[in-house]
């Protein structure tokens, strides 16, 4: 089967949330890409790019490596792949499951929410950037910018759009934990909490 063309940032999103995976080519460019359309990603893929979160900073590639300390820096960008992947779990679903309309009794965020991506190259052991966008329109075409330039996109999820603000945005005393939850109600629920802890729809 020939691979598929995609010609637009919103048709990454396609079939975001299935267990379909595809090899595409994003025209004009010509550039090839491996869709990867994950359902969820688990706990431990949340843990594992906690420490990125935390360091509070969007938009630059950062890496701990050869640092005794393992602490986080900013640095040159990772060399990029020659077929990128873009890995998208259901939140990231046109429109996404969440938006509803007003007749539906399903919860709704109770607050708008941000889109978290987190960005690799051949570095990817050693190097991550992470992208927040403010609609889901933003964040296909970032996905899409980064897919042109050779970078997979390894995470994407779904948080209240005040702890992106906290995390990235404006100064902090805390340290946070991130936990993965499965839909907006769990979300609300945990934002109530009033623990340090950030939940990710992914």
């Amino acid at each position: 089967m020939s691979p598929t063309n995609i010609r637009f940032a919103s048709s990454l999103l396609d079939r975001a949330g299935s267990s379909f995976d595809d090899q595409a080519t994003i025209q004009p460019f010509g550039r090839a890409v491996y869709t990867v359309y994950v359902h969820d990603f688990p706990q431990e893929t949340v843990n594992q790019y906690a420490k990125v979160f935390n360091h509070g900073v969007e938009g630059h590639w950062l890496s701990n490596a050869n640092d005794p300390r393992k602490i986080l820096r900013v640095v040159d960008p990772s060399a990029p792949y020659n077929i990128p992947k873009v890995c998208m779990s259901s939140v990231m679903k046109k429109p996404p499951p969440f938006r509803n309309s007003t007749s539906d009794s399903s919860p709704q965020p109770k607050e708008p929410l941000d889109f978290l991506l987190v960005i690799q190259g051949k570095n990817a052991n050693e190097r991550s950037k992470v992208v927040v966008s403010h609609t889901l329109e933003d964040a296909a075409t970032s996905m899409f910018h980064e897919a042109i330039n050779g970078f997979s996109v390894v995470f994407t999820g779904a948080l209240l759009r005040s702890n992106s603000t906290k995390l990235f945005f404006q100064e902090r005393e805390w340290i946070y934990s991130f936990k993965k939850v499965p839909d907006i109600a769990a979300l609300n629920d945990l934002e109530s909490s009033g623990f340090n802890q950030i939940g990710i729809i992914c």
